[in-house]
């Protein structure tokens, strides 16, 4: 699935429900509703992939605001990491609550306004994941937040008629403020360079569909035109079901979602799972490049009699040794598509590789996933994960456990009845979403994955 699929998709819909609200029900305008029923149907639709893995969106979130602290105000950003959880259920649920509202046109004007701030608050994350870029200075991380802020509370002007020509003012400025970054040159202190980025993906429809920074974020400038559009005129948009029948709908839905959360947080492996380390999958395969990174290489060379410099090609390098070599360009021809798993390596407690030989055992194996053992249930470590290695290993067959960061203690403990291998903590998180939890191994194809709550 590409975004591009998924919004023709979601395109289709809306006008369907667009024409027959507007024909049939005599609706407010045709574009207007397009919009009502696109945003509430993309935004219902994100809530719930993201709802079917909670904690991957929490990661995420948590990656953002160790990013932010690096820039300033680190009390603050590392004070939310700890709530990431929290925050990400919130957010989620939100998403498909509004998703509802706005279809049902349930008290509409709040709705749209908490829309909004959704969308605001993806266009701020997503900007700032792909223009960091460009090296991008204080002021530049701080006056769009400013501006964004200003449109937002714009939103909450009463009167209908002032309140679409004030959000065209700010509007306004937050672009003219954007050119003046793009032509004055006063945001950014290098050139664009995909390296520098901060965070890479967004996380916007969890690991269900992987967007490119610069594709999220024109998607959410996008959404949020449409938002501010549906805010100006939330006056005219009626509800589609009497306003008792709507809140009933709605209010389910926010109890539904948030149980459906917390359930996938905190009792259970995802209900669907999106990620390169589901049941099924070849970790092996998954480890291989899909398509190699193509470029052409330019040689500049100096020729030391006269003082010319001149470029050379791959295959026509000069042999004369007046030539001496300056500098080497790089013409990107195909971006290639790296392997899906590109940060998995394994190592014993002296350190040496032992990636090839665990992915390649012919018997099937134990892995005992711990990527944080601060965080780990240890009571379930104690109860479930150590009585189950026990009697694994009584029958022969291997069991490691694989462990982000560790101590000696634990080391200790899980050594006299484990393998104890070191990994990076995020493979480990994202190969399973409980820790402690169990994956089943043979050769590499994961055959079954386990909450310790489910063992």
């Amino acid at each position: 699935m590409t975004i591009q699929k998924l919004f023709i998709i979601i395109g289709i819909l809306s006008l369907a429900l667009s024409y027959y609200r507007y024909y049939m029900k005599k609706g407010a305008g045709f574009f207007l509703n397009f919009c009502q029923y696109f945003l509430g149907l993309l935004f219902i639709f994100s809530g719930f992939v993201k709802a079917i893995d909670p904690l991957g969106t929490s990661y995420k979130m948590h990656e953002y605001f160790e990013s932010f602290a690096r820039d300033g105000l680190a009390a603050l950003w590392d004070g939310l990491a700890h709530f990431s959880v929290s925050i990400s259920i919130a957010m989620i649920v939100a998403e498909i609550v509004l998703g509802f509202a706005i279809i049902l046109g349930y008290r509409m004007r709040w709705a749209a306004i908490g829309l909004l701030a959704i969308n605001l608050f993806f266009l701020y994350l997503t900007g700032y994941s792909y223009l960091s870029g460009y090296c991008l200075t204080k002021q530049a991380i701080l006056v769009p937040a400013v501006l964004l802020a200003i449109l937002f509370l714009a939103a909450f002007v009463q009167d209908h008629k002032k309140r679409w020509k004030v959000l065209i003012l700010i509007s306004l400025i937050v672009l003219l403020y954007f050119l003046y970054c793009k032509m004055g040159g006063g945001c950014a202190t290098c050139a664009f360079d995909k390296t520098k980025m901060k965070v890479t993906d967004c996380g916007c429809f969890g690991d269900f569909m992987k967007l490119k920074p610069w594709e999220t974020f024109y998607k959410d400038i996008f959404l949020t035109i449409m938002s501010l559009y549906v805010v100006a005129f939330s006056h005219k948009l009626t509800n589609v079901l009497a306003e008792k029948r709507a809140g009933l709908f709605t209010w389910t839905s926010w109890a539904v979602a948030t149980l459906f959360c917390l359930y996938s947080t905190y009792w259970a492996e995802p209900v669907v799972d999106f990620r390169y380390y589901a049941v099924g999958n070849d970790i092996n395969e998954k480890m291989k490049e899909i398509r190699p990174r193509k470029a052409d290489f330019i040689f500049i060379y100096k020729n030391s009699t006269t003082g010319e410099q001149k470029e050379f090609g791959m295959n026509n390098l000069p042999t004369d040794t007046t030539w001496t070599f300056v500098d080497r360009k790089e013409t990107v021809i195909d971006e290639g598509e790296p392997a899906p798993i590109n940060n998995l390596r394994f190592e014993d407690l002296e350190h040496n590789d032992v990636t090839y030989s665990i992915l390649n055992e012919e018997a099937e194996s134990y892995w005992v996933v711990c990527y944080d053992v601060n965080k780990t249930n240890m009571k379930a470590f104690d109860e479930k994960i150590i009585p189950f290695a026990k009697e694994m290993r009584k029958k022969g067959v291997n069991v490691y456990c694989m462990v982000g960061t560790s101590s000696p203690e634990f080391d200790k403990k899980a050594g006299e009845h484990m393998d104890m291998v070191r990994a990076d903590g995020t493979p480990l998180k994202t190969m399973v979403r409980s820790n402690p939890g169990i994956l089943k191994v043979k050769k590499g194809v994961v055959l079954e994955k386990k909450h310790y709550r489910s063992l």
